[in-house]
């Protein structure tokens, strides 16, 4: 009885965070495991370079919306969490992510395809046009994944993200049977079909809806305007780098190895991908319901922690057992090479999440420059790892990438002294705040 309640003692004001965030992250790893299945239909349905160039494809397009809003994604959910005036904030930032995507496409079109060799198939009109939409509805898409998040609606998009993924997957398997060829445009068509009728049902519910909850005050955290947009172009700052990075990685990789080599390490990047993504989903819900509780407790640091340690150890010693498996999934050329890229990326893992961590942390508390600081390390020890290594193999990238992560570790390990001091978040330094 004693262990039972110390067990209980350690949970306690957690349930908040374990719903949210818990739906969060299963809903990352429900879509992981739907584009898992999705690639490898892929895979075995069309030539690896087609496989390649999609997969480029669609990482560069996550990466141009990464360079236009991700500083956007990941504060919305706690400045709505807060807010007394939720609708606004949601509408301005759809309007600014709208207008910063749209030219941060057709400027990484210009530049990318004259620079990177491996890009020059987007020169095709139509599929320009394709990587344009996409990149829009995208931006949509994950952007109103992070107002639900800060209106605690994790189950939500958990249910959102698995209609999406039944979808694509019915719709790669249908196209061959209609005579379509399966091509980088369909390819990635299947993802942006389904994307484009669920932006507008979430869009018709957050903004039409009489029982839309952003029409209610969640908080009276009320910013100062200039503080405000000095923290956001600071995190701005923090976007641009690392959707640089996302953006060129797959165009290094697609350069330097070629379209049917680069397929192998492109699919596992892609998993890692989506694991860290499904840990930056729990820590954003993290920093919400410390925004929400005004404080971060210990327990709800310590449930945090060992969540996202349990998931690192399962993805490290399950890649080191049943990578090659894993990766020979896709198709007999993709085994050993992807297992091996597989391996030693998911040793970079513990330094995304103590990174991921430390961000939510920082932005709690309008620490901009700290997290600069991180990704701009991250991002400096990366191109030099590419300029310097002799890139001939996709395990030769992964080691490039798994440094750089830990060099950014180091910096995030110094933010996150002071959660332990377990100050007051309710608001950060020069912004007028009251009790909620």
């Amino acid at each position: 009885m004693t262990r039972a309640a110390q067990i209980r003692g350690s949970l306690k004001g957690t349930r908040g965070l374990a719903i949210n965030g818990g739906a969060l992250m299963l809903n990352v790893f429900v879509s992981g495991l739907g584009g898992f299945a999705f690639w490898i239909i892929a895979a075995r349905s069309a030539e690896p370079s087609v496989v390649a160039r999609t997969s480029a494809m669609v990482t560069s397009i996550i990466g141009v919306t990464t360079l236009s809003q991700q500083s956007l994604v990941v504060n919305v959910p706690i400045l709505i969490a807060g807010s007394p005036r939720p609708r606004r904030v949601a509408g301005r930032a759809y309007v600014a992510a709208l207008a910063i995507t749209l030219v941060t496409s057709v400027l990484y079109l210009a530049i990318g395809t004259r620079v990177a060799s491996g890009l020059t198939y987007l020169s095709d009109v139509r599929l320009a046009v394709v990587f344009i939409l996409g990149a829009v509805m995208w931006s949509i898409f994950s952007l109103q994944d992070a107002v639900l998040t800060g209106l605690r609606r994790g189950r939500t998009v958990l249910l959102e993200n698995s209609l999406w993924s039944a979808s694509r997957l019915m719709l790669i398997i249908a196209l061959p049977l209609v005579g379509l060829e399966v091509g980088v445009g369909w390819l990635v068509g299947t993802w942006l079909i389904p994307a484009s009728l669920l932006v507008a049902a979430i869009s018709c519910y957050l903004f039409i809806s009489r029982r839309s909850p952003l029409r209610r005050p969640l908080g009276a955290v009320r910013q100062n305007r200039r503080t405000l947009f000095a923290f956001l172009g600071v995190e701005h700052l923090s976007a641009l780098t690392n959707g640089l990075v996302q953006i060129v990685t797959p165009a290094v990789a697609l350069t330097a190895l070629g379209a049917k080599a680069a397929a192998p390490f492109l699919a596992a990047y892609s998993l890692i991908v989506v694991t860290e993504g499904a840990m930056g989903t729990f820590s954003g819900a993290f920093a919400v319901e410390v925004r929400r509780k005004g404080q971060a407790s210990r327990n709800i640091v310590g449930f945090t922690i060992a969540l996202l340690g349990a998931v690192c150890l399962l993805a490290i010693v399950g890649a080191q057992f049943f990578g090659d498996d894993f990766m020979g999934l896709f198709g007999s050329e993709y085994r050993e090479p992807g297992g091996a890229v597989l391996a030693i990326l998911v040793i970079g893992l513990p330094a995304s999440c103590l990174r991921s961590l430390s961000s939510a942390a920082n932005r709690l508390q309008q620490a901009g420059w700290r997290n600069f600081a991180q990704t701009g390390t991250y991002c400096a020890v990366l191109f030099i790892g590419y300029g310097v290594a002799n890139i001939q193999t996709g395990t030769s990238l992964a080691i490039c990438l798994v440094v750089a992560r830990y060099a950014a570790a180091a910096v995030s390990l110094q933010n996150l002294r002071r959660l332990r001091s377990n100050r007051d978040f309710l608001s950060a330094p020069e912004t007028a705040a009251s009790a909620v």
